[in-house]
């Protein structure tokens, strides 16, 4: 009997268990905001799979693992989104939405598949102003026996495409990531900049001014679209070509919102990550040092979006800090204080570290970095991010592509490969390849998203909102496959089935979305801006396509406004700097908004917050001529331990009234072997 009433608790514990684990199934799929479709039900099949029998990996060519692009778009405006796939050594694929969360793939009769040896980016935008959405495909071309060039499918309007890129001007043999269309000029048709990355080479290390000497391989490229044909603008526009251009990611827009779209460039490695400023006559004006304290320092993917509702776009790039701990003592990561200091000082870069930074636009005059105090700042070996309200709760999210087939940071393996023998070998022969490659750990970590709130606090919900797979995602897009109202994601996986997450907010919270129709040679109205107004609180757009890393996005303005039922205006500022105001709009529905004749001038002036100093600077400083000299010296050197340098805080500042005559006076520490000042006050302080 013992042993009969033994059986019964244990089969009363494995049914409580098994009903717990039941029930927290449940509950974790009722808290998923997306659905993962699998390939029987949505039979997009597509796998961007790496050949290893082509006798090329990561040690030949160090962007092997990058990965492909995917693009969202409605190619033959039925009001569903199709997905085009760019594949590394494979055919490119193109699928047909045919709703219900089903597509076809049309890619050989669309004649889409391509003909490069290794596809990178993928980017959809009516090129030649026809109302059809083209598509264009860049290429690694030139390293490693790569044929090809840049592809640009241009839409027949019946499901098919033809190849025109050398028609265009743009049939590029470069090394090209990713690319973006946009109206930089503002005469009303759509211009392209094309990045490039580099390869390590002797050109490629140096001083920061290498990029001031093209390269055609690796420089970046503007393009001027001059009535259908492409014209290479690139250096009477102030844009960097140089060997040490790793261009990674691309984020337009107005981030100074004077009219005119600006861009942000993410460079790999040791060059600075580049902020183009557009100066409004056709030239832009590098400007990261003076907007920027510090950036990413292997700057991957990068999207753009206003995050706290001041109407400025704030941006947020990526790079490859772990957030396990394993992971993040077994890599390299930062520069040593010491090459720090001899990069930004003697070579003449900025100042760079390895995490993800989220920087906060301050009115367009310069940016505040927040990552690390948002919680955002690892998410190991990220690629695309991309801002969107998921949720619809009136607050940005942030979605982000993970994972690496091998970590070739990994502090063992560059041990490993440091070994003299080693590199002989590997320089000699292909054998010890394989052995080499065993001594990187793989990063097959998941992809995140994290809820946005109203104070710049994100909330890791990768656990419950999404698919816990840790498959290897690189490029990644939104839109509404569906057309419930909500954005759904696809990414491009490495070696796995393209994934496709289905958003399933639906009636949870309520949503408006709007699409341009602007007409002329930018149809869907790219570089236009889409306020939203309610109860007082501003959501801003910029509609651009190319998001994330080697990818774009659906061209709408989606805004979420949880229960509310009615936004008070929603406020059109189109390209060509016109303005229309809709008023009392009902949320969820989709707009299809046109110019309307009567529409005026929009004066930008009235984005930019109006405030008033609260100090100003005294015209003769007072007379105080001061000037502090810091002494060279490193306290990591003798500290190692220590969490930031105390020797660079600059001179102690005392005020008080020394000589008892009733006034302040200053004295001024010097550092260690410099004399210190001090300023007696010897008349009135200026009112």
């Amino acid at each position: 009997m013992p042993h009969l009433n033994c059986l019964r608790s244990m089969n009363n514990f494995i049914t409580i268990a098994l009903a717990s684990l039941i029930i927290a199934g449940c509950s974790k799929k009722e808290n998923q905001l997306f659905d993962k479709l699998s390939p029987d039900e949505s039979k997009v099949t597509f796998v961007n799979q790496l050949d290893e029998s082509k006798n090329i990996s990561i040690l030949d060519y160090l962007y092997y693992y990058n990965g492909g692009g995917v693009a969202l778009g409605d190619i033959n405006n039925d009001g569903l989104v199709d997905i085009y796939f760019t594949s590394n050594q494979g055919k490119n694929k193109l699928y047909l939405n045919k709703g219900a969360n089903k597509f076809e793939d049309i890619s050989i009769k669309a004649g889409v598949e391509g003909e490069s040896d290794w596809n990178t980016g993928s980017i959809m935008a009516d090129v030649n102003g026809d109302g059809y959405l083209d598509i264009y495909v860049c290429a690694v071309v030139g390293i490693h026996g790569f044929e090809g060039h840049n592809e640009l499918y241009i839409n027949n309007k019946d499901n098919t495409f033809t190849e025109s890129a050398a028609e265009y001007g743009l049939d590029l043999d470069n090394f090209s990531t990713s690319a973006a269309f946009l109206d930089y000029d503002n005469d009303g048709d759509l211009d392209m900049y094309l990045l490039n990355h580099a390869v390590h080479s002797e050109a490629s290390y140096g001083k920061a001014d290498i990029r001031n000497k093209r390269s055609y391989e690796t420089g970046d490229k503007l393009f001027r679209n001059d009535n259908g044909h492409f014209v290479d603008v690139s250096e009477k526009s102030g844009i960097f070509g140089g060997a040490n251009g790793y261009g990674l990611g691309i984020a337009v827009s107005d981030f100074n919102l004077d009219g005119h779209p600006d861009i942000y460039i993410c460079n790999d490695f040791h060059e600075d990550d580049y902020y183009y400023l557009n100066n409004g006559d056709g030239t832009f004006t590098e400007s990261m040092k003076n907007y920027f304290g510090h950036t990413s320092r292997f700057s991957m993917g990068v999207d753009a979006a206003d995050i706290n509702h001041d109407g400025f776009p704030d941006l947020m790039t990526l790079d490859m800090l772990p957030e396990d701990e394993t992971a993040l003592k077994s890599s390299a990561g930062d520069d040593n204080p010491q090459m720090l200091k001899y990069r930004t000082e003697k070579l003449g870069y900025h100042y760079q570290y390895t995490r993800n930074m989220l920087q906060i636009n301050q009115a367009g005059k310069h940016f505040t970095e927040s990552a690390l105090l948002s919680g955002v700042a690892a998410t190991d070996w990220s690629w695309s991010t991309l801002f969107a309200d998921y949720d619809q709760d009136g607050e940005q999210d942030i979605f982000v592509c993970n994972g690496i087939p091998k970590r070739p940071n990994d502090l063992d393996y560059i041990k490993y490969y440091s070994n003299s023998n080693i590199k002989t070998k590997l320089n000699s022969t292909k054998l010890i390849d394989k052995q080499a490659l065993k001594k990187m750990p793989s990063a097959n970590v998941p992809n995140y998203v994290f809820q946005g709130s109203k104070d710049l606090q994100f909330k890791n919900r990768s656990n419950d909102w999404i698919e816990n797979d840790s498959i290897i995602s690189n490029g990644g897009a939104y839109a509404d496959l569906d057309n419930d109202g909500d954005l759904d994601i696809v990414t491009n996986n490495l070696n796995s089935v393209a994934s496709i997450y289905i958003n399933k907010t639906n009636e949870k919270a309520n949503y408006l979305k709007v699409k341009l129709r602007f007409g002329a040679k930018n149809t869907f109205g790219i570089g236009a801006k889409v306020i939203s107004y309610v109860k007082g609180q501003k959501q801003f757009k910029d509609i651009q396509t190319t998001r994330g890393f080697q990818s774009s996005s659906e061209p709408i303005a989606h805004f979420g406004y949880g229960k509310i039922t009615q936004v008070d205006s929603v406020q059109i500022i189109w390209p060509d700097k016109t303005y229309q105001t809709l008023k009392k709009v009902k949320t969820n529905q989709t707009l299809t908004v046109r110019p309307n004749k009567n529409r005026k001038i929009f004066n930008y002036a009235n984005l930019h917050p109006s405030v008033l100093p609260i100090f100003k600077k005294s015209a003769t400083n007072l007379g105080i001529d001061f000037i502090h000299q810091e002494n060279d010296f490193v306290d990591f050197t003798s500290q190692k331990l220590i969490p930031y340098q105390r020797s660079d805080r600059g001179p102690a500042t005392v005020i008080g009234d020394i000589n008892n005559d009733g006034k302040s006076d200053i004295f001024f520490g010097g550092a260690q072997g410099k004399q210190a000042a001090i300023y007696l006050q010897n008349g009135k302080m200026p009112a």
